[in-house]
C-alpha cells in the first residue's frame, strides 16, 4: 500500500467518525426536540380541558357546552384525540375524529399502575399519551358530594380523567427522512473527500516520488547528480536541502578519498622504484664490498622511508569511529612539556629550542603522553625543517579558562596565502618545499591535526612568507584531583 493511500484511508477514516458523530447527534437532538414538541402541545390541550371543569361544592362539572374552548387540536398536522371519563371509567366526552376510537383503545390497553397515578405519560407504539386525574375540592376535603343523576341538567363528579394522546407517525417519519438525508450527505461527502484527498495527497506526495526516482540513479559513478529542488520551507524542503548536502559532503569524501589513493600510491611507488633500482644496479655485476654497503645503506634509507609512509597512511585511514581515542589520561602540562622538550637534547638544533610561557596555574589536560609527543615531535620537526640552523625556536605555553594553548614558532621560510588552506591536506608539499629540496612525504601535519582532534582540541597556523610559521595546538582542559608531585615541582620551578 502506498503512502499517498495510507494517507487517504486515514483521513478518510477520521471525516468518517466526524460525519458518524455529527449525524448521530444531530438525529438525537432532532428527535428529541420534536418529541418535547409533542409533549408541550399535549400538555396545553391537558390543560385547556382541565381548566374546561368547573368545581363547585357538589362536585366536578362538565359542560364544555356552555363554554367556548379554544383548542387547537393538532400537532405536525395530526389531530390530538382527547376524552373525558368520570371516576367508573365511563366516557363523558371526546374528540369528533377517527383517531378517538385509537385512542380509546390505546386507554384501555394501559397498566393499572399508569392509570392510577394522578399525572401520567406513556407511549403506546407509535402514539405518546398523557393522562391527568382531576378531582374536587369537596372530595379532596373528604366531604362526599352529591351523587350524580343520570339524566340530570348538570351532573357532578367527585373524579375526572382526561386523556390525551397523538400519533408519532409524523415524528418517525421526520426522523427517517433526516436520517436518509443524513446518510445520503455522507456518502457524497466521503466520496467527494475520497477523490479531493487522493489528488492533494499525490500533489503533496509528489515531489517525495520525485526525489525517490533521482536517489535511484544516483551512484558512485556518478555524484554529482543531486536532488531536485524543492522551494519550499516546509519539511519536505528541509529534507531536500538536507539530503543534497549529504550528497555534496558525499562527494566531498569520495573525491578527498581518490585522491588520497593517487597520491598514496605516488608516494608508494617512488620508494619503491628507488629500492628496486639500487638493487638491480648492484646485482648487474660483481662490486666491492663498499659498494653494496652503500646500496644497503641506499635500501635501508628508503625502506625506513617507505615503512614511516605505511605507517602513516594507516593511521589516516582509520575511520574517526575507529581512531577515537578510549583510554586518556589526565596530563600535567606544566610537568609533561619541559620533560619533552628534553628528549631533543641530543639533536643537532637543541641549542635552538627555547621554552616560554606562564607556568604559575598548573594545567591539566586528557591526552596520551605517546601519541602527544608525536604530536608535539611532528611541530618541531618540521620548524627545525623549515628554518636555518641557529634561528630560534621557541615553545610557548598558555591557557585561559577554557583550554591549553601550546605554540611552535619558528622563524624559516614561512607559507604561502595560497598554501595555508591546503597546509593538513594529505601529500600536500608547496612548491617552496620541492625548490628547496626539503624531503618529506608530506603527511605530518595531517597526522598531527587528527591527534590533536582525538584530544578534543584543534591544530591552527599562522604565517607570512619570508619570516617564519606559526602552528598552536589548543587543547581543553581537564578536571583534576590532586596535582601529582612532578607537576607541583614543576610549577615550584617555574
Amino acid at each position: 500500500m502506498t503512502l499517498t493511500t495510507r494517507l487517504s484511508v486515514f483521513l478518510l477514516a477520521m471525516l468518517g467518525v466526524v460525519l458518524v458523530g455529527f449525524s448521530l447527534s444531530l438525529y438525537l437532538l432532532t428527535g428529541r426536540y420534536l418529541h418535547r414538541q409533542v409533549g408541550e402541545r399535549l400538555d396545553a390541550v391537558l390543560s385547556t380541558l382541565a381548566a374546561a371543569a368547573e368545581d363547585s361544592p357538589r362536585g366536578l362539572e362538565w359542560e364544555p357546552a356552555q363554554r367556548q374552548l379554544n383548542l387547537d387540536t393538532s400537532t405536525f398536522g395530526v389531530p390530538v384525540a382527547w376524552l373525558i371519563e368520570d371516576q367508573h371509567g365511563n366516557m363523558l366526552d371526546h374528540l369528533a375524529q377517527p383517531q378517538t376510537a385509537d385512542l380509546i383503545a390505546l386507554r384501555s390497553q394501559a397498566s393499572p399502575t399508569e392509570l392510577s397515578a394522578k399525572d401520567q405519560e406513556w407511549r403506546s407504539g407509535a402514539w405518546q399519551l398523557r393522562q391527568r386525574r382531576i378531582r374536587s375540592q369537596s372530595a379532596a376535603s373528604g366531604k362526599q358530594p352529591a351523587p350524580a343523576v343520570r339524566g340530570a341538567r348538570s351532573p357532578r363528579y367527585p373524579e375526572l380523567v382526561i386523556t390525551v394522546g397523538t400519533s408519532l407517525a409524523p415524528v418517525h417519519a421526520a426522523l427517517t427522512q433526516l436520517a436518509l438525508t443524513l446518510s445520503a450527505l455522507s456518502v457524497g461527502i466521503l466520496l467527494v473527500a475520497l477523490v479531493a484527498a487522493h489528488l492533494v495527497c499525490r500533489r503533496v506526495l509528489a515531489p517525495i516520488d520525485r526525489m525517490a526516482v533521482a536517489t535511484s540513479s544516483i551512484d558512485a559513478d556518478d555524484l554529482e547528480r543531486r536532488l531536485p529542488p524543492i522551494a519550499t520551507n516546509d519539511e519536505l524542503g528541509k529534507l531536500n536541502r538536507v539530503f543534497n548536502a549529504l550528497l555534496d559532503r558525499l562527494q566531498e569524501s569520495f573525491e578527498r578519498q581518490r585522491r588520497f589513493t593517487g597520491d598514496a600510491s605516488h608516494q608508494l611507488r617512488t620508494p619503491l622504484a628507488v629500492i628496486l633500482g639500487q638493487i638491480e644496479v648492484a646485482l648487474r655485476r660483481e662490486r666491492p664490498v663498499e659498494e653494496y654497503q652503500r646500496v644497503l645503506s641506499t635500501v635501508r634509507k628508503r625502506g625506513n622511508h617507505l615503512n614511516q609512509i605505511v605507517e602513516s597512511l594507516l593511521f589516516l585511514s582509520r575511520a574517526n569511529a575507529d581512531a577515537s581515542l578510549t583510554s586518556l589520561e589526565k596530563l600535567c602540562v606544566n610537568a609533561w612539556l619541559p620533560e619533552q622538550i628534553e628528549t631533543w637534547s641530543d639533536h643537532v638544533r637543541a641549542q635552538d629550542l627555547t621554552l616560554q610561557g606562564e607556568h604559575g596555574t598548573t594545567c591539566w589536560i586528557s591526552a596520551q603522553p605517546a601519541l602527544l609527543a608525536e604530536l608535539l615531535n611532528i611541530l618541531l620537526d618540521n620548524a627545525c625543517k623549515y628554518s636555518a640552523p641557529g634561528t630560534p625556536i621557541e615553545v610557548r605555553l598558555d591557557s585561559d579558562s577554557s583550554a591549553v594553548s601550546i605554540e611552535v614558532k619558528d622563524q624559516g621560510c614561512g607559507i604561502t596565502a595560497a598554501d595555508l588552506p591546503h597546509l593538513f591536506a594529505p601529500f600536500f608539499r608547496s612548491e617552496e618545499t620541492r625548490r628547496r629540496g626539503i624531503e618529506g612525504a608530506g603527511l605530518g601535519l595531517s597526522i598531527a591535526r587528527r591527534l590533536a582532534r582525538l584530544f578534543g582540541g584543534d591544530l591552527s597556523v599562522s604565517s607570512e612568507f619570508g619570516r617564519g610559521s606559526s602552528f598552536t595546538l589548543r587543547l581543553p582542559i581537564a578536571s583534576s584531583s590532586e596535582p601529582s608531585p612532578s607537576c607541583l615541582a614543576a610549577v615550584a620551578e617555574s
